[in-house]
């Protein structure tokens, strides 16, 4: 059996790649209740509107680091996502 990878640890695992042209992307989480990959930070950010700083493959699933406007992080599966790339883009790291 392998390791199962949790959207709460994708720091810690070895191998990814990152992935960029969907950063800046609006992005409003929805993940499905009940997933064990999510803990509660996960279902606290859920319905808010962030912004996509980078997006990672981490074993063989799709990873979107999400930034909120109080400068949390939370990683979130994308396809857990509501994407909207006709908004302007922008994180919390570019300039005003």
């Amino acid at each position: 059996m392998g390791h199962r990878v949790s959207v709460c640890e994708p720091l810690i695992v070895g191998t990814h790649r990152h992935q960029t042209p969907l950063r800046g992307v609006k992005a409003i989480p929805r993940p499905r209740e009940g997933n064990p990959d999510y803990q509660p930070v996960n279902y606290e950010y859920a319905g808010k509107t962030g912004h996509i700083h980078e997006v990672v493959t981490i074993g063989g699933r799709e990873l979107a680091k999400v930034g909120f406007d109080d400068r949390k992080i939370v990683y979130y599966l994308i396809e857990d996502l509501e994407l909207d790339q006709s908004a302007s883009r922008g994180t919390f790291h570019d300039p005003p």
